[in-house]
């Protein structure tokens, strides 16, 4: 589809869809003479209807065996081709044709999982013939996949990959990234521990009149290095709170702060806490999903806005080129209204079905309030500094000022001529263990301050598309006249989702050539009879 198009004005779009510039999906829907999927069909174990089966039967020489067919004993040895799927398009897949009840088509998948529709038919393809799922095809062409209800039990019994290495892997990787967090915060009490025992260190054989002088200071046995500047190695237990974890959960209950421990709060507030939109397009997709099937696969831009980014410059105008990516995502075409030359965009994939339209409306019902998100507009989250606790970040924040004074006081003893003539070696190895102290120290702040104003001009963008979603979620909610037009062209253009049942349809590839063989057999025989 030219973008050009969905950017002019409104009476010129729809001249130009009239005259065949904005036209239906060329994508012509498979009848019930063939199975819409002819190209996987080798490698899933299943021939392709004959093309020249008639409208409701199947012709005698049709050679369709089931899934399972293909793994005889003494046949190759299969490859499983649920592992060749990218983890991140198989699992949300899985889980939604489980929560679908096993039932379902590549549309209804689709929607619920917020992947690209291609995505979701190679996806579904795969598991189908790694656990001999059944596919049958309607009289209208819709294609019903039938998975048995322990068919994840199956494909791991067949796939260690996915039964044993990517768990292990997914947990080695959760492991390591918690060995990571808390190493930054055990980098901090270890540079803590060297930098002040390396003060204790070098000042400790000071000369005679130099210990007299710091007796003489009233001092109470601490160490002086510099212009008020004092410490004690004993100061150093006030930082082990015993009382810490009661701390913490109360803190964490009273700010509703994540839990976690100090030396993950340490790491939190140095670097943060990850991006909270990871899983954003996911939920966003499938927020579109939904919309398309609330409205039987016929929606205007207008229904998408709440969802979709758009160009400042474009809001309030004729241009619907942001739709674009719903279109590529899940097939959609746009038409042309008869009555009021208004554009809508058809998604012919989404209309079909397997459990109905009360059923597919309340498993996708469900799915937004698992994801925590309305159903009425596509919200992302706010960047927070930190999910640590006030406590925890305030104890990060003074042991960080902490480390970072006694870096520099260690700095400024180092260098004294005095002392580098009486510990000439213990100042060498300082030496070279200062300027990585230092980089820590400095580090230590200026991440967190850079990151805090990254954090601001994220939320500013943030906060900027959120209210030009919900406005648009408003319009809907409180459409004008010239809306109420294009949203009632809308419903008169869809047709209703169609239902695809099991036992339904004209082919299934459970049934052998020899079942069908006989069931031609006794229709033309009761044909022949009437």
């Amino acid at each position: 589809m030219n973008a050009a198009i969905l950017r002019a004005p409104g009476a010129v779009r729809a001249h130009a869809a009239r005259t065949g510039r904005v036209s239906k999906s060329s994508r012509a829907r498979v009848g019930t003479a063939t199975c819409r999927q002819a190209e996987p069909a080798l490698s899933m174990g299943f021939a392709p209807l004959a093309a020249s089966r008639k409208r409701g039967s199947v012709a005698t020489d049709t050679r369709a065996i089931a899934l399972t067919d293909v793994l005889r004993p003494g046949a190759p040895k299969r490859i499983v081709e649920s592992e060749q799927l990218p983890k991140e398009i198989r699992d949300p897949v899985m889980d939604s044709i489980q929560s679908l009840g096993g039932k379902c088509t590549v549309g209804d998948v689709a929607s619920a999982a917020g992947v690209k529709l291609s995505d979701a038919e190679n996806a579904m393809k795969a598991i189908a013939a790694d656990t001999g799922a059944t596919l049958e095809v309607s009289a209208q062409g819709d294609i019903l996949y039938v998975f048995d209800r322990d068919f994840r039990s199956l494909l791991n019994a067949k796939s260690t990959k996915i039964k044993t290495v990517e768990p292990l892997v997914e947990g080695a990787g959760k492991v390591g990234g918690y060995l990571l967090r808390i190493s930054f915060g055990t980098t901090l009490l270890a540079s803590i521990v060297i930098v002040y025992t390396a003060i204790a260190a070098l000042l400790s054989n000071r000369d005679e009149r130099d210990r007299d002088e710091r007796r003489g200071g009233g001092m109470g046995g601490g160490m002086f290095f510099g212009p008020r500047m004092y410490f004690s190695p004993f100061d150093m237990f006030w930082y082990w709170d015993p009382y810490y974890y009661e701390r913490r959960s109360y803190y964490a209950a009273m700010e509703g702060a994540k839990d976690m421990d100090f030396l993950e709060a340490v790491f939190s507030f140095v670097f943060g806490d990850g991006d909270p939109n990871a899983d954003f397009e996911r939920k966003r997709w499938a927020l579109v999903g939904l919309c398309i099937q609330r409205n039987n696969g016929v929606v205007t831009a207008e229904q998408l806005a709440p969802f979709l980014d758009r160009d400042e410059d474009s809001i309030g105008t004729d241009d619907e080129s942001f739709v674009l990516p719903a279109l590529t995502r899940f097939n959609g075409a746009p038409e042309v209204d008869p009555a009021s030359g208004e554009i809508v965009y058809r998604f012919e994939d989404l209309e079909s079905t397997a459990g109905g339209v009360a059923a597919i409306q309340s498993v996708l019902d469900e799915i937004p309030r698992e994801l925590g998100v309305t159903t009425s507009v596509a919200e992302e989250e706010r960047y927070k500094f930190s999910l640590a606790t006030g406590g925890q970040r305030t104890m990060a924040a003074a042991l960080g000022v902490f480390n970072f004074v006694g870096v520099v006081a260690l700095g400024v003893i180092s260098s004294d001529p005095q002392i580098a003539m009486q510990k000439a070696q213990l100042v060498a190895a300082v030496g070279s263990l200062l300027p990585g102290l230092q980089a820590y120290a400095v580090a230590f702040f200026a991440i967190p301050a850079v990151r805090w104003f990254v954090c601001q001009r994220r939320n500013a963008q943030i906060d900027a598309r959120n209210a030009a979603r919900l406005e648009a979620s408003k319009q809907i909610a409180r459409p004008g006249k010239l809306l109420k037009d294009k949203l009632d062209a809308a419903r008169r253009l869809a047709t209703g989702r169609r239902a695809v049942t099991e036992g339904g349809g004209v082919f299934s590839s459970g049934k052998s050539a020899a079942e069908y063989e006989a069931e031609d057999f006794e229709r033309r025989l009761r044909e022949r009879n009437q």
